[in-house]
């Protein structure tokens, strides 16, 4: 199996590349027995390698970790094309490194047991979101005239701007009642 990184090919023996990928829902089922679930999209897709590295060949180890340290320009992981038969079979042509790598001793083998994630980066399920066109979002009003600003000419809530505020006769009562109750006379 052949694993390249922007053309660097990833060395190692026994590469294994195994695919991912999420699918996001939420369980709609509340506090019954229903098995109805809302679906949330697709998360990326990943890629979990797995490899051996001789301990003669350290230098393969070390130019591994060059790929999974590079960075690109504002501190960014830096993003790779992709060339690998389990990445093209999942549609993937640009992944960045995630989740860390592992590298463990292995004196059987004579070598280091690695392992690590490539995550998909821009996925088709990311492009086509980009693509959708957003709910648009209309201004909302209801019947009647706009509330004025505090402060403003006439007071809070004036339709006639100057002049004192009418009250309805159950305002007017609700008012009477207020003002009894020790409530502020002022409008």
């Amino acid at each position: 199996m052949t694993l390249l990184l922007d053309g660097q090919e990833v060395r190692g023996k026994n590469i294994k590349v195994t695919g991912n990928l999420r699918i996001e829902s939420d369980d709609l089922s509340g506090q019954t027995s229903n098995t109805d679930k809302g679906h949330k999209g697709f998360k990326p897709k990943t890629l979990t390698v797995s490899l051996m590295i001789p301990f003669v060949d350290q230098v393969q180890l070390r130019d591994l970790m060059r790929l999974v340290e590079a960075t690109e320009g504002g501190g960014q992981l830096r993003t790779y094309r992709i060339v690998n038969d389990t990445a093209a079979a999942f549609g993937m042509r640009q992944v960045t490194f995630t989740e860390g790598v592992s590298a463990r001793e292995d004196d059987n083998l004579r070598g280091w047991l690695i392992q690590f994630t490539l995550t998909e980066k821009l996925s088709n399920p990311e492009k086509v979101e980009g693509r959708r066109s957003g709910n648009a979002v209309t201004a909302q009003s209801g019947p009647g005239g706009a509330v004025g600003a505090v402060g403003a000419v006439g007071g809070a809530g004036s339709d006639s701007p100057g002049g004192p505020e009418e009250l309805t006769g159950f305002e007017a009562t609700l008012k009477k009642v207020d003002t009894w109750l020790g409530g502020s006379d002022k409008q």
